[in-house]
């Protein structure tokens, strides 16, 4: 606790509760409850008053019943809180800055926050963000129906294709009557049904120079890429913008049963080239591979089960809020994350530096 608090209450997402007369707890998710042996009743007479009245009047409230403890010795109780990350300033004013539609989020946020903290800010920079998304099919169309439930000030989203029969069975977005239409065009109208506070610019179109995106970007937050073909040119094209531009980018990709997430910040993450080069240097058949892999002109079917799309581009969109927001620390700074569908577990990949005397791109 930084400062001395005007109005701390304990978080409203923790129940607090008596286990017998010595020992009572906060909270009821395994890794994030604490148990309190308060045999005086103490700490359970501070908690029973934190519900957001100034601290003036719970430090009367506490003394009133244990006239024995000074206000000193209340601070220091909700420390101790603070410190177990269980309260907060009530803020009740900037409830309705929010309103009701992002007030879920907020409670989630602050999770992550203390009395030192401000829960409102990951949803206020979410509000004012623009973000552009490239790429509406397994991935993007899922990641375009999670940022509408997060409300960025403005999205651009693009791609080239028109909706097929063979993308119902994941890319939920779309529904029968739109087999045949631009996605762009389709996901632009769902976007402003589902959240029409949104901005949404829809670009129907093939995105093969570092120019095609360049315009794009300029003046966004934060790129989301979900486009793969054709394989690794689209991402050295992307990686080239944004690093031109300066501009944050989160990339996705799924293959068999896993799913990978990385991201980019320009000038202080390595860059996708500086992640070859790497690999190139540490690998002495990485080189090979790639040509060989290359030279088979390997083309997949589509592979994609609708349940384990949505964990990577769950993933990937908690990625891009935490770049954008800070609430918690990116997973994927200069590393891959690799979600495993198979049992939903997630690990890190050896991280990669920025070179840049080496990299063209950097």
């Amino acid at each position: 606790m930084s400062a001395i608090p005007s109005n701390p209450r304990i978080k409203p997402i923790y129940p607090t509760y008596r286990l017998d007369n010595q020992m009572f707890r906060i909270g009821a998710q395994l890794g994030i409850t604490a148990e309190f042996d308060d045999p005086d009743h103490h700490l359970w007479s501070l908690v029973s008053v934190l519900d957001g009245r100034p601290l003036a009047d719970v430090v009367a409230a506490v003394q009133q019943e244990f006239p024995e403890l000074t206000e000193k010795d209340i601070l220091g109780g909700i420390a101790l809180l603070d410190q177990e990350g269980f309260v907060e300033e009530t803020q009740f004013s900037r409830e309705e800055d929010v309103g009701p539609r992002y007030r879920a989020n907020v409670n989630y946020f602050s999770r992550f926050t203390g009395l030192s903290g401000d829960r409102f800010a990951p949803q206020h920079k979410i509000n004012s963000s623009n973000i552009v998304l490239l790429g509406l099919g397994g991935g993007g169309s899922n990641i375009l129906t999670l940022l509408a439930g997060l409300g960025p000030q403005s999205v651009t989203i693009v791609d080239q294709d028109v909706v097929e029969e063979s993308n119902l069975g994941r890319q939920l977005l779309y529904r029968e009557a739109d087999v045949g239409r631009p996605k762009s065009e389709v996901a632009a109208e769902a976007l402003r049904q589902m959240n029409s506070g949104i901005a949404v610019t829809a670009l129907q179109r093939r995105i093969e120079s570092v120019g095609d995106i360049t315009e794009l970007i300029e003046g966004a937050d934060l790129v989301i890429t979900a486009i793969d073909e054709p394989p690794f040119v689209a991402q050295r094209i992307v990686n080239k913008a944004i690093v031109t531009v300066g501009i944050p980018c989160v990339f996705g990709a799924s293959q068999v049963t896993r799913g990978r997430v990385f991201t980019v910040v320009p000038g202080v993450t390595g860059c996708f080239d500086c992640l070859n080069i790497h690999y190139s240097q540490r690998d002495p058949q990485f080189v090979a591979q790639f040509s060989a892999f290359s030279e088979i002109n390997f083309d997949p079917p589509s592979i994609a089960y609708a349940p384990a799309i949505f964990l990577l581009t769950a993933t990937i969109v908690d990625e891009a809020v935490r770049v954008l927001t800070g609430y918690a620390p990116p997973r994927s700074l200069g590393t891959q994350l690799e979600v495993n569908f198979e049992d939903g577990t997630a690990f890190t990949h050896d991280p990669w530096p920025r070179l840049e005397h080496h990299c063209p791109t950097c």
